[in-house]
């Protein structure tokens, strides 16, 4: 008889310790990335510039004079928003374009326009994404332009600075909410704002001032946040929303969530640019607070009233935005909290395969039905990017894998990538907002960098290298280089705290790792040619054999399904063709043990079942199928899953084309 087969590659069998992910997989997950940043801006390039942001769906520019979503539109104000907020990404990824985007905001952005616009949200795109590329290019950071460049991007900043500076004249010196960029404060300007709006201006103002040599930015900034910090409860807590001119609460409720998180965050950033104990000491109140106070069962932190504390729980909701704090918990040194936190926050996008903006916990399921959409936020990424830096637990690469395969299949559409509306059912949005360029493609590009002590190598221009360590990101991910000189006179002696830079991001055990609640994206087939990776694809860990939990098992690929079939049958017939190799078989007409006792008895190192009974319309992380133990799974050794059989062909086509193909089974998550 004549046997066909498929014999794919040398023999690899070598474990790769616990869950392992091989570094030819981190380097294209890092270049899938950087691909996906450049999908988007190209499309936005192409479709939407000079307009603030892309409508993906329409492959137009959002208008900045139309308004269309009330609120969400305070953000535009027709400066070429998204360019300005892709410049510290360009940065890390392509210096040539950089310094062509430099160019172009220099000689086409103006900021003397007749538009209401958000005071928060133009501070933290626009003057953070003006200064971070300003500190990239000159000379005295990073170096990318300094032949060409003379600081116009900082005299852009003072601009806007500057036409944003009447928002704090109040009698509270807490700023209102909007600022009209020509005509600056308006009568009759909404009194109310949020702790985050107001107090969360600090670090993009102060570095303006200390650059600027125009201390009135740091000062207005610093004050507001004084003034809300003085207006805190008896429990170190503040309330979700204030009037600017009476300074009185007008809701009570506290949270981490909207409205008031990077006021927290920046509370400890600022020391960390500028070593001002008083600040340190804001944040470590605040912290024990919010630990005590609202850290509820199930490691969920809710929303409580900032008086009456954990004694009066406001909202069982679970915001989006609180997907932060771990990584906020990180900076502080609380690596055990961090972990503990994050994990219960990626529970909830695993759930969904996106996070929705707010989530019921008093009904396990329940998204607020106003609530479902997922605009392409980047906390959850940038809190998995900060605990792979602190622990190197390579659990938290596979998480990141997991967050980028995700949008890819869901919101990557013709032009750029769309928001999902709809958590439920993936139905899209017709938005890419700034920040899923400056902020999510980002911390996933830096998560997967084979060396996460560098942002940006030198390049040959005599430029330098510019350390991890050496880092801040603003609340918009926008990078802003440590330069300890430009705070010399901050505080006085007996404020100041000894900071070293260079231990900024606190170093934990290898593998600390928490439970989690049953999940079903357990295992994955990984596909490589040679040193380059090629796709990872979902899998159902069989429940049976060798766990994957205890190590990543590397081989070369039996595929021979219209020989071996469905491997019910000895395989004798094989001979050696088996022996070190990962062998594919077809589902039915027996049990899996079964199957997976002819395999290995051939020498087969592991079996991969194909789902010919269903097909999946793409491959995406979802629940696949069930492999039970039929009483005799004791007696297996190696590992068993299941793929689609579309997965299962497209391996097939793979390893038809080329002869060096290696397979990796691996827990997908941990």
């Amino acid at each position: 008889m004549k046997k066909r087969c498929l014999v794919v590659g040398a023999v690899v069998t070598t474990l790769w310790g616990v869950g392992a992910m091989h570094w030819t997989e981190t380097q294209y997950l890092q270049s899938k990335a950087k691909e996906m940043f450049f999908h988007g801006y190209d499309a936005y390039m192409k479709h939407a510039y000079p307009w603030d942001e892309l409508k993906p769906l329409s492959c137009e520019g959002r208008r900045w004079d139309r308004k269309e979503r009330g609120d969400l539109d305070d953000a535009l104000g027709g400066f070429a928003l998204t360019l300005i907020d892709s410049l510290s990404m360009l940065a890390l990824v392509d210096p040539v374009e950089f310094e062509a985007a430099v160019q172009r905001v220099i000689h086409t952005v103006s900021f003397d326009r007749d538009v209401t616009v958000s005071v928060f949200e133009t501070t933290i795109r626009v003057v953070g994404g003006l200064l971070s590329a300003h500190m990239l290019a000159t000379s005295g950071a990073v170096g990318s332009m300094h032949k060409t460049y003379n600081g116009e991007l900082l005299d852009l900043a003072v601009d806007v600075g500057t036409r944003l500076l009447p928002a704090f004249a109040t009698k509270t010196g807490i700023p209102v909410h909007r600022i009209n960029l020509k005509h600056g404060l308006m009568k009759n300007a909404p009194a109310l704002t949020c702790p985050a709006a107001a107090g969360s201006l600090l670090l993009e103002l102060s570095v303006l001032s200390r650059l600027s040599d125009i201390p009135d930015f740091e000062e207005a900034a610093k004050d507001a946040v004084t003034a809300l910090w003085e207006r805190r409860s008896p429990l170190d807590l503040l309330g979700s929303t204030i009037n600017v001119n009476t300074g009185e609460w007008v809701h009570t409720h506290t949270g981490i969530g909207a409205g008031l998180d990077s006021f927290y965050e920046y509370l400890m950033k600022y020391y960390i640019m500028s070593g001002d104990g008083e600040f340190l000491d804001m944040f470590n109140r605040s912290y024990v607070s919010i630990e005590r106070h609202l850290l509820h069962r199930g490691g969920y932190h809710l929303e409580v009233d900032m008086t009456l504390g954990n004694q009066f729980v406001h909202s069982n909701r679970v915001s989006a935005l609180q997907a932060f704090w771990p990584g906020l918990q990180v900076l502080a040194g609380d690596i055990p909290a961090a972990v503990r936190s994050h994990q219960q926050l990626f529970d909830l996008w695993n759930e969904f395969g996106a996070l929705p903006e707010l989530y019921d916990m008093s009904a396990p399921g329940a998204v607020i039905h106003w609530a479902q959409h997922y605009p392409l936020r980047p906390e959850l990424a940038e809190s998995t990017y900060h605990l792979y830096a602190a622990t190197k637990d390579e659990k938290y690469l596979k998480i990141g894998r997991k967050l980028l395969q995700d949008i890819e299949d869901t919101s990557r559409v013709s032009c750029g990538y769309a928001a999902v509306a709809n958590v439920h059912d993936k139905q899209l949005e017709d938005r890419m907002d700034s920040f899923f360029l400056s902020e999510t493609v980002k911390y996933l590009y830096l998560l997967f960098s084979n060396d996460t002590s560098v942002l940006i190598p030198k390049q040959p221009d005599n430029s330098v290298a510019l350390p991890a360590s050496h880092v801040l990101f603003t609340t918009e991910g926008h990078l802003f280089p440590l330069v300890p000189s430009l705070y010399q006179d901050t505080t006085s002696t007996a404020n100041k705290r000894k900071f070293k830079h260079a231990h900024r991001t606190c170093q934990a055990p290898k593998n600390i790792t928490v439970a989690s609640k049953s999940t079903h994206l357990d295992a994955a087939v990984t596909i490589r040619i040679g040193n380059s990776h090629v796709k990872t694809l979902a899998a159902s860990p069989a429940e049976f054999g060798y766990s994957l939990a205890s190590g990543r098992i590397d081989g070369s690929l039996f595929a021979s399904l219209n020989d071996i079939q469905t491997a019910c049958k000895e395989l004798s017939a094989w001979g050696d063709s088996i022996r070190g190799k990962i062998v594919l078989v077809k589902r039915g007409n027996c049990s899996f043990t079964r199957k997976a006792m002819h395999v290995q008895d051939m020498g087969g190192i592991g079996m991969i079942a194909v789902n010919n009974k269903a097909q999946t319309p793409k491959p995406s992380y979802q629940r696949l199928y069930s492999l039970s133990d039929d009483g005799s799974g004791h007696k297996v050794k190696i590992p068993v899953v299941m793929i689609s059989m579309n997965n299962a062909l497209d391996l097939e086509e793979l390893g038809a084309r080329d002869d060096s193909l290696v397979i990796s089974l691996s827990m997908l998550l941990s």
